[in-house]
């Protein structure tokens, strides 16, 4: 029969056993009889033993006898009389080699030992003290992962455990027997093992291999126990400040294999749970089986990222956990997070390198689901400058342009490059090297149009070694044109100089009269609304007429071009000397 765990004292207790046996021809599970391929000789399964005491398979070899066991193999002295009672032996003194004695545990030696780190990455702890890979953990001593932390714990019998970010667990039980290994034992007993899952969650990969009891992975709601088998297992702890009657939530995902679960000590309340389903376990309720939930599509995360930070974005319709490594096993993982339901991840600027990507739904009743995976490249070094000036949508006068932008880290020099189209195909300065961080942009006009216009600029670091990092984001700017020259002339009744210019009507416009002399004398100024304005005529002399448009936004031209004007002391007389004579634009 097999053999069942032993009682915890647990507020509720949920047992799952794996339903199948171990692989491999001649594994002969824990308290089951030997196999079919024994002797004839092979005695049938003895009385039903306690929880606690499991029938433990020992092989015998040539020159074997009970009474000799008695001394070399079992504990207790004098119980290869219970061992020949238990197996039916006709003659306790005739055992044949290959034959196979089941042996109640508790006659036979047994050696507590340690479980192994074999990972540990960022915060790992055991006893409350830093832990690094090679560290051994002791019965009774607790692990604990930070919230960047990863660990994977080696058992004796080659179980691997590896603990999730932000998780504690505690090896609560880890024996060796001393029994003669069958062909699929290793080194020379079989183990019984527990680890208690305290907080977060917890990947199993058991070994398939024959134990003196199932592998054991308890909760303070659950107990796992499986043989052979690939699961997860996790444990909601109630928030600070709940009632007292919140209870902690389990739950466990079969990936291979298939288990039993039971909740409490009701018979009732359970279900065989098969690969690929998973089963939430809440006291007092039956648990039921549902299939995981698939695998999300992350076919729209990128092959590689030439920006910090990344931008990935998974959609769903339902809750996902996240998590980011840079190594395909997950030892190490970055990032372990739960995003709602079309929540964007937002990744924080990572090293240049490969990384490892995977996904989960989580089922509305709290498993979680097939692992969706995606491998992308980083490569982002340097880091893009940061864009100082001009701002992004900034307005300027057709001009001299000064680009300016922050250092990089590790740049010793930089590429800058401003085109008249947002894909940089009209590109209006190349500048394939650039030592400092400004550089002065002079627009003229070329097949792509005018000088002024829309603009787009961006630039990119370059390291030492010529290595040259990802575009900065690509910012517009636009450049106003000067206004062309005013228009002026005399108003009928000669009493005022009437100008004209082009513009938008909505446009202010700043009117500036000077005496045509050096230094320049401004002898009138005027704010006026529309294309023409009038000035009172001043004093017979020469002058000259500028103007500029102030925009809606505040934004003010460069002055227009000036307009030379003489003023004769005659009142009626001509004009004369207007120049330039074209009208403006």
């Amino acid at each position: 029969m097999h053999a069942r765990p032993r009682p915890r004292p647990l507020v509720h207790t949920v047992l799952l056993a794996l339903a199948l046996g171990c692989t491999g021809a001649h594994a002969v599970p824990a308290a089951e009889p030997a196999s079919a391929a024994a002797p004839a000789s092979a005695a049938a399964p003895g009385p039903a033993q306690l929880p606690d005491d499991p029938l433990l398979p020992y092989t015998v070899t040539a020159h074997d006898t009970l009474i000799g066991l008695n001394r070399s193999l079992f504990a207790t002295p004098g119980v290869w009389k219970d061992v020949a009672r238990i197996n039916h032996l006709a003659d306790a003194n005739r055992i044949a080699s290959g034959q196979v004695l089941l042996v109640p545990a508790r006659y036979l030696h047994a050696q507590v030992v340690p479980a192994r780190l074999v990972s540990a990455f960022g915060d790992v702890r055991i006893g409350g003290q830093p832990a690094a890979a090679g560290a051994r953990l002791d019965v009774g001593a607790a692990i604990r992962t930070g919230a960047t932390g990863t660990a994977v714990v080696l058992l004796a019998d080659g179980s691997r455990v590896k603990l999730a970010p932000d998780s504690e667990g505690r090896l609560d039980e880890q024996r060796r027997f001393r029994v003669k290994a069958t062909a699929a034992a290793i080194d020379d007993g079989l183990v019984a093992a527990t680890l208690r899952l305290l907080s977060g969650s917890v990947e199993v990969l058991a070994s398939k291999v024959l134990r003196a009891r199932p592998l054991e992975v308890s909760t303070p709601t659950a107990v796992i126990g499986v043989r052979g088998t690939a699961y997860r297992v996790r444990n909601e702890v109630a928030p600070a400040g709940a009632a007292a009657s919140a209870a902690n939530v389990s739950t466990a995902e079969v990936l291979e294999g298939r288990v039993h679960a039971q909740v409490g000590a009701d018979p009732v309340l359970a279900v065989d749970v098969p690969a690929l389903f998973g089963v939430a376990l809440e006291p007092g309720k039956l648990p039921v089986a549902r299939p995981l939930p698939a695998a999300p599509d992350l076919s729209d995360v990128a092959a590689s990222y030439d920006r910090q930070p990344p931008r990935l974005r998974i959609g769903t319709d339902l809750p996902l956990r996240v998590q980011l490594a840079d190594d395909a096993a997950f030892e190490h993982i970055r990032l372990d997070l739960r995003l709602a339901a079309g929540e964007d991840l937002r990744l924080p600027p990572l090293p240049d390198g490969r990384w490892h990507l995977r996904a989960r739904r989580i089922d509305p009743q709290g498993p979680e689901g097939l692992d969706g995976e995606r491998t992308f490249a980083v490569q982002a070094s340097p880091e893009s400058p940061l864009q100082l000036a001009p701002a992004a949508g900034a307005k300027l006068p057709v001009g001299d342009v000064p680009l300016r932008w922050t250092a990089s880290a590790g740049a010793t020099g930089y590429a800058v490059e401003v085109a008249r189209d947002p894909r940089f195909e009209q590109l209006a300065l190349a500048a394939p090297r650039v030592a400092g961080e400004q550089l002065a942009f002079h627009p003229v006009g070329n097949a792509y149009g005018a000088a002024d216009g829309v603009y787009w600029w961006r630039v990119l670091a370059i390291a030492a070694d010529g290595r040259r990092g990802a575009w900065s984001e690509a910012q517009a700017f636009v450049l106003r044109p000067t206004p062309r020259a005013a228009l002026v002339q005399l108003s009928p009744d000669g009493s005022a100089l009437e100008l004209l210019w082009g513009g938008n009507p909505d446009d202010r416009v700043e009117v500036e009269l000077a005496r045509d002399a050096q230094p320049r004398a401004v002898v009138a100024h005027a704010q006026m609304q529309g294309q023409r304005g009038r000035l009172a005529r001043p004093a017979a002399g020469r002058y000259l007429v500028r103007y500029r448009f102030v925009e809606p936004d505040g934004f003010k031209t460069s002055w227009s071009e000036d307009t030379r004007i003489v003023v004769d002391g005659r009142w009626g007389e001509a004009w004369r000397g207007l120049l330039p004579a074209a009208w403006p634009r």
